[in-house]
């Protein structure tokens, strides 16, 4: 099944999303084809049950430095109404204490070069998680979450993953199962084979990766410069009552980051988006090139992105809206476009105004820096050590699990007779 743009433009003109396609919306052959990817999937599931793989983690590495020598002042303040130049000779003399500055930004600022006001917010603690600065600002270790993290009750080694578990926990915590699995048959045109493939190599690479742990950790995983600098923010809805998230690019910062370290942002604003999109299925990403360059965007980062969102996140995204009017953006936009596939490329809109964009999204959910009415909070608000007690409750969390790994089983046995009722009754036409 192939999208097209103009059906995509025909709902938000209509303000009516399309249902074909969607489990409860299957033709006769969709549904043949959904029970019959579910029928593999139960005999690949049943051949992994015991089944473990080692964990890479390339998204969990941590920063290898000392942080507790540092002191909660030494992050450069910021005054509005301090002049532009002494504020970038200060700043600079920040990065530059202790000589390794020009290492994490990766060589790309020689002291000849001033820094804008937004790049002077990444101070001499880039790279450094949130959890690492709550730590540095209280002066001791905040319990924000258990120390240690346990995969599961049932296979607890934090060095390998169980590909029965990382399935279940994919499909089950964040959607219907079914909806999880559709996704795959639409972005492989409804072919079978190509769909199982598909799901088994995310479900390697999310135990591979240590997924679980990434969504287990959340924010207080994450670099506290990406957050603070307000990247990204799910701030409203858009035309079809969709989750909308506003991008905006001129302050994200990869040159001052490891590779692993913006990854892993990335990833876990994809897991976090999918949170709130398990009752709408897809959302909306308004990108906002304004103000940009070319230091925002690195290739490699874009081709990071479009691998997730044509792999890893499959067929969850409405429509991602590109709001930019620059010759710039056509020279990049040249070497990402061959990357992509049919069905993404046919979300992507290009608004060179804002009046394009509202095509999409209405004023009140527009953000005020857009010409909307939208004042969302734009402020990251750090977590406390109150608001995660319950991931402390050690027997709640395995009476939980318990009741979990029934749950599956019991679905298991359903849809295994639902798929041999299809087959059954497609062999009697």
């Amino acid at each position: 099944m192939v999208i097209s743009q103009a059906s995509v433009l025909n709902e938000y003109a209509t303000r009516t999303p399309s249902h074909d396609g969607c489990p409860g919306h299957f033709t006769a052959e969709e549904q043949r084809k959904m029970a019959k990817l579910w029928n593999l999937l139960l005999d690949y599931l049943n051949e992994v049950k015991d089944k473990t793989v080692k964990v890479k983690g390339e998204h969990l590495h941590k920063i290898s430095r000392d942080w507790s020598s540092l002191k909660p002042d030494e992050s450069p303040v910021i005054d509005e109404k301090e002049d532009e130049e002494a504020v970038t000779r200060r700043a600079w003399e920040q990065f530059t204490k202790g000589g390794s500055s020009m290492k994490r930004l990766g060589g790309l600022f020689s002291k000849k070069q001033e820094l804008t006001r937004e790049q002077l917010i990444l101070d001499r603690h880039v790279n450094e998680t949130t959890w690492q600065y709550v730590d540095r600002m209280a002066g001791r270790h905040v319990a924000l979450m258990p120390d240690e993290f346990l995969p599961s009750y049932a296979h607890p080694s934090k060095d390998t993953r169980n590909l029965w578990d990382t399935f279940w926990q994919t499909v089950t915590i964040k959607e219907h199962p079914d909806f999880w699995v559709y996704r795959y048959l639409i972005s492989s045109g409804w072919n079978v084979d190509k769909a199982l493939a598909s799901i088994k190599s995310v479900i390697e690479w999310r135990a591979t990766e240590a997924l679980d742990q990434i969504n287990y950790e959340g924010d207080v995983g994450i670099g506290y410069d990406e957050l603070r600098l307000g990247m990204s923010r799910l701030i409203g809805k858009d035309r079809l009552g969709l989750p909308l998230t506003y991008v905006r690019i001129k302050r994200i910062m990869p040159r001052a980051n490891e590779s692993h370290v913006f990854k892993r942002y990335l990833v876990t604003d994809f897991e976090m988006t999918q949170n709130v999109t398990r009752t709408d299925t897809r959302s909306t990403i308004l990108y906002d090139f304004t103000g940009f360059s070319m230091d925002n965007t690195p290739l490699a980062m874009i081709l990071f992105m479009v691998e997730l969102g044509m792999q890893a996140y499959a067929e969850t995204t409405s429509v991602l809206i590109m709001l930019v009017d620059s010759w710039l953006f056509s020279n990049l936009w040249s070497l990402v476009r061959p990357f992509l596939d049919v069905n993404l490329g046919a979300r992507i809109i290009f608004a060179k105004t804002v009046d394009e964009v509202r095509k999409f999204i209405d004023d009140d959910q527009l953000p005020v820096e857009l010409g909307g009415t939208n004042t969302f909070a734009a402020d990251y608000v750090l977590p406390t050590e109150e608001e995660n007690k319950k991931m402390f409750d050690a027997e709640g969390r395995r009476t939980a699990e318990d009741e979990w790994r029934k749950r599956i089983a019991e679905f298991e046995t359903a849809t295994r007779e639902w798929t041999q009722a299809i087959a059954t009754a497609g062999d009697s036409e």
